[in-house]
């Protein structure tokens, strides 16, 4: 019997017009409201923004009052909850907020009533963005909703491939990205977000930002929103332009494979049923990662 999970992909403008900071903010929730209307009208089930979606500006800035953080619970998520309470449907909101007194780049869940029901915090905040106060997150959980178990890689998060193997042993059924991205560019993105799917054996769902039509040019913001299959195939994609993608997928279509077994098992069964555990202990050696940041720290002084 399939399980049909109706997700939609949100990819907001790279640039948000306006005269002024209150403006564009404004701005910007707008956009949200008129997606999160779309993406309900469709009787989506999942629904994921990009990364720092409450912020109008998307690319780096060296204003620091351009980075205002909203608090987790507060009007910023009020917002959300609202719609995702009208169109009974699960909204994926990334955002720099406050929680619990920390500031960090967060990923709250809204359930189908509107309610809370998650915050991730970004575990791999590069050092541009703890130096403006953004603390890493300690965990990488995993988050039951009515329609699948999700697993959340923010951005940076993705460059280290145990990230999704931790989401896949914890039980994540869909890997979520939402990040920004510019200059890695396209290899990066055929390469990097597809080998997660086939690592895992799950879909990837991304969430960037776009351009109106004509106006993307190479080392914009990459845009290509989309979803990836569990067999690193991309089923859809976004491109560069502004809008809302859906797709519907089975969650009970497995990638089954011979692997590492004689018969043919689900992927991500076999990949976690095959494991060696005891063999990987320099992934988590401390001192390993205390050496190369001492190398750094010798050449940037």
């Amino acid at each position: 019997m399939p399980r049909i999970v109706r997700v939609s992909v949100v990819q907001m403008p790279a640039v948000i017009e306006g005269s002024s900071f209150a403006r564009k903010q404004k701005q910007n929730v707008d956009v949200i409201v008129r997606m999160l209307k779309v993406a309900g009208e469709r009787r989506s089930d999942l629904v994921l923004f990009g990364e720092y979606a409450n912020l109008h500006h998307r690319t780096w800035s060296e204003d620091v009052k351009e980075y205002v953080a909203d608090p987790i619970p507060g009007s910023f998520t009020r917002t959300a909850a609202r719609y995702a309470k009208k169109f009974k449907m699960n909204v994926v909101l990334p955002l720099l907020g406050t929680y619990r007194n920390a500031l960090s780049s967060y990923v709250v869940l809204f359930d189908r009533r509107g309610d809370i029901v998650g915050c991730y915090q970004k575990a791999h905040p590069t050092e541009p963005e703890q130096s403006k106060g953004i603390k890493p997150g300690g965990d990488l959980p995993v988050f039951c909703l009515d329609c699948c178990t999700v697993g959340i890689m923010t951005c940076m998060d993705i460059e280290y491939p145990e990230v999704a193997q931790v989401l896949m042993l914890r039980g994540a059924e869909l890997l979520l990205f939402p990040h920004v991205q510019a200059g890695w560019g396209e290899v990066d993105w055929e390469i990097r977000y597809r080998a997660r799917a086939v690592d895992t054996g799950l879909p990837v769902v991304s969430a960037c930002y776009g351009y109106p039509e004509g106006e993307w040019a190479p080392g914009k913001m990459i845009g290509r929103s989309g979803v990836v299959g569990r067999d690193g195939l991309i089923l859809a994609d976004c491109g560069r332009g502004i809008g809302v993608l859906t797709t519907d997928l089975d969650l009970d279509e497995k990638r089954v494979t011979q692997f590492f077994f004689h018969e043919k098992h689900d992927r991500t069964l076999a990949v976690t049923a095959s494991r060696r555990p005891e063999l990987y202990g320099e992934l988590v050696n401390r001192e390993s990662k205390a050496r190369a940041a001492r190398k750094i720290k010798g050449t940037t002084r």
